[in-house]
């Protein structure tokens, strides 16, 4: 992974970079992802593949997109160097991002590689230990999309663009990093948190504003019969 940022991406891959943003190659029109903020791509540079994250260009979204893409890139370079987290090249004219391509599977993917659980996680929270030595809360953690699956079943710690990069050890830096522990344990009970053992107890604690969400999600799952829709859902798919 790359020690610096920009300056770590050569004249040879920035010019093919640029040469690929202002072409019309299929790749360029069609992007991995896209959201209200932008989109993400796979450029296939002469040094390798690269993600390439665009700010969206359109008004007004344009100036918050570019402002939250440059938050996101000032976290990348907080914790690059880490293993587990692509490393990051910088931001090119202000508007694209441009990251280390890891490949592997989601963990959000039921075929996701994984063989030996307790040493995944176990990685999985040495990443985010890892990020916080560095006072950076990651803050998605929740989201299995965030968290990727090598070939080799190594956890890799994706989009840090809900990141906050902290002045300070502070209250926000110490309730932040106990919501990141927080969704550790949910991802890796599958939120059984009635399971956890002994040894992971002391990474759960869940804040006011959690419990409080919990119950209104418990209230919505009641009010809106989401279990007995699964149970129908269950009974006609085994037929």
């Amino acid at each position: 992974m790359p020690a610096d940022s920009a300056t770590a991406m050569n004249q040879e891959e920035e010019a093919a970079l640029r040469e690929w943003l202002a072409s019309d190659a299929d790749s360029r029109n069609t992007p991995l992802s896209a959201g209200y903020q932008g989109s993400v791509y796979l450029f296939e540079g002469p040094a390798g593949p690269r993600i390439i994250k665009e700010a969206i260009d359109t008004w007004p979204q344009r100036l918050l997109a570019r402002r939250m893409l440059r938050r996101e890139a000032g976290a990348y370079d907080r914790v690059n160097g880490i293993p587990g987290i692509p490393g990051s090249f910088g931001m090119l004219d202000d508007r694209y991002l441009v990251l280390e391509f890891v490949p592997g599977k989601n963990l959000r993917d039921p075929d996701n590689g994984i063989t030996d659980r307790e040493a995944f996680f176990a990685g999985l929270l040495n990443i985010i230990k890892e990020i916080h030595a560095r006072d950076v809360t990651h803050n998605d953690l929740k989201r299995k999309d965030n968290v990727l699956v090598t070939a080799s079943g190594e956890p890799v710690l994706l989009d840090f663009g809900m990141a906050v990069c902290h002045r300070r050890q502070g209250f926000f830096y110490r309730l932040l990093k106990r919501m990141d522990y927080n969704a550790w344990i949910k991802i890796k009970y599958h939120y059984a948190t009635d399971q956890i053992t002994e040894a992971d107890q002391p990474y759960y604690s869940p804040t006011l504003l959690e419990r409080g969400f919990r119950q209104l999600r418990r209230f919505w799952r009641i009010i809106t019969f989401r279990q007995w829709r699964k149970a129908r859902q269950r009974a006609k798919s085994s037929r």
